[in-house]
């Protein structure tokens, strides 16, 4: 999303990028077939299945709301300090973002770990995307770089100038000023979130992109480059300090994961994914073998697949025949080719394995919305595991679904990301803080959160993302992508 007309380029280079577009993930019709009669169940997990006895058949149940703790234990004190911001999220629970004060105003971001590139909304932007969010102007202070940037997406294209400004997220500020897009149109697709733009987060910088934890660290704003997401509301819900999760920059937050942090290692690719490699997959503790042999370092596999942790991203998306094979493990499940539902009452863990620790996704996580009690489907809810065509991913994308499971840590320097148990007994409280920054501290006295014109409250639905910079290509965008080439001159 990041260009502009004049041709005077420091970088130029077409690339393949990941788009969204709004993907319905109930089946609408009658045209839909058991999984079961398309693949067969692998006959090893039929007999495993037989020791369950029936515990997964069609009568809806009430599916268990995550993240409501009901613990005697005492709990955890956190302080809403410089370096630490509480996210917010839209009414469907499908983005996360994080006000950034450009200039001398703010913005709602969304965090995005699948999109290498920061871009808002400039003042030029005429577009329904734009109507009644923060716009960027900008000002004698700010500079007009002499480049543009163009990112397309399935209902249109993001471009508009790349220009420089100072920037301060978590209270903390850059001593330089930072490049970033400033769009002049916006596809329409946006205008379902409350949000003005795209704060990516990429594994590292490119030869054409400084990210922003690095401008940070060279700012000697934080120590160490890197940042911590905990999705999922943090804390009790006292109104000063209502969230969607918290987003920390610079060393973890020991107060929001209890045990270790367990790191995996980066796969070393020319993108700037968080992406790793997942050494084993199991549902119900039964490992699953897969119908596709992927390569990973040059080596085949059918049970190891590589995954790009995103938290842009809403579902789990996987290649079509991925999420075919895992759904027959689920007794009954339906699709309709693109979408697939699974029992409301089901009962089944899904397991990943990472660096030789497991890492559950339970029901209350991949079930998503119930079908109405009149439908032909009902007892059945939406599955947040969703096929994409293998010519769109080859990699599994965990998206929100998976990280609300976890304290997530995304270590740049040593090129690592770490998962451990979330605190779920942790407190709020604040004092009177300061910008923070190598140049000198402003006084500032409130908590850092996102706010929009439009609605942000919680719930949950699907989704998948953005576009490329450089050799970059970003993933979501709080709903499913597809892919296209993009010329990105910066």
């Amino acid at each position: 999303m990041l260009l502009k007309t004049s041709l005077i380029v420091a970088f130029a280079s077409t690339v393949t990028a990941l788009m969204p577009f709004q993907a319905d993930r109930f089946i609408t019709t009658d045209d839909y077939v058991k999984v079961s009669s398309v693949q067969d169940v692998p006959a090893g997990y039929r007999k495993h299945l037989a020791t369950l006895g029936s515990t997964t058949g069609k009568t809806a149940s009430v599916v268990m709301k995550p993240y409501e703790v009901n613990s005697t234990k005492s709990s955890t004190v956190l302080n809403i300090v410089p370096g630490i911001s509480l996210l917010e999220t839209d009414e469907n629970n499908e983005c996360y973002y994080v006000n950034t004060t450009i200039g001398t105003k703010e913005f709602p971001l969304i965090i995005d770990t699948g999109s290498a590139y920061l871009w808002v909304y400039g003042s030029e932007c005429t577009e329904k995307a734009c109507e009644d969010e923060a716009v960027y102007t900008p000002s004698s202070e700010s500079t007009t770089a002499t480049s543009t940037f163009a990112l397309a997406y399935v209902t249109g294209t993001a471009s508009g100038d790349v220009v420089e400004d100072n920037i301060i997220v978590n209270k903390l500020a850059t001593t330089q000023k930072f490049r970033f897009g400033m769009a002049a149109t916006v596809p329409d697709f946006f205008s379902n979130y409350p949000v003005s733009g795209i704060f990516g987060l990429p594994s590292n910088d490119s030869s054409s992109i400084e990210s922003i934890i690095s401008a940070l660290y060279d700012s000697h704003a934080i120590d160490t480059k890197r940042f911590s997401i905990s999705l999922g509301q943090v804390g009790s819900n006292k109104s000063e300090y209502s969230n969607a999760g918290i987003f920390a920059i610079g060393k973890p937050i020991e107060e929001l994961y209890t045990g270790e942090i367990h790191y995996t290692p980066l796969l070393e690719t020319e993108s700037l994914y968080w992406q790793v490699v997942i050494s084993g997959v199991s549902v119900d503790s039964y490992g699953v073998t897969f119908n596709e042999s992927i390569e990973i370092n040059g080596t085949k596999s059918t049970s190891k697949r590589t995954a790009i942790v995103d938290s842009g991203t809403t579902v789990l998306a996987l290649p079509a025949q991925d999420a075919l094979d895992i759904h027959t493990y689920f007794p009954e499940s339906i699709t309709d080719g693109t979408n697939f539902a699974i029992f409301c009452n089901s009962s089944l863990d899904i397991t990943l394995t990472l660096n030789n620790h497991n890492y559950t996704i339970g029901p209350e996580q991949y079930l998503g919305q119930a079908y109405d009690n009149d439908s032909s489907y009902a007892g059945y809810c939406v599955s947040n595991i969703q096929g994409v065509s293998s010519d769109t991913v080859d990699s599994w994308i965990l998206g929100a679904v998976f990280l609300k499971t976890v304290y997530a840590d995304f270590d740049v320097e040593n090129q690592q990301i770490g998962f451990a148990s979330r605190n779920e007994n942790v407190e709020l409280t604040s004092t009177a803080t300061s910008v923070s920054s190598a140049s000198g501290t402003a006084a500032a006295t409130t908590l850092s959160t996102s706010t929009s014109a439009k609605n942000s409250s919680s719930n949950s639905t699907s989704s998948y993302k953005d576009a490329a910079v450089g050799t970059a290509a970003g993933l979501s965008i709080c709903s499913f992508l597809i892919p296209a080439l993009v010329a990105v001159l910066l």
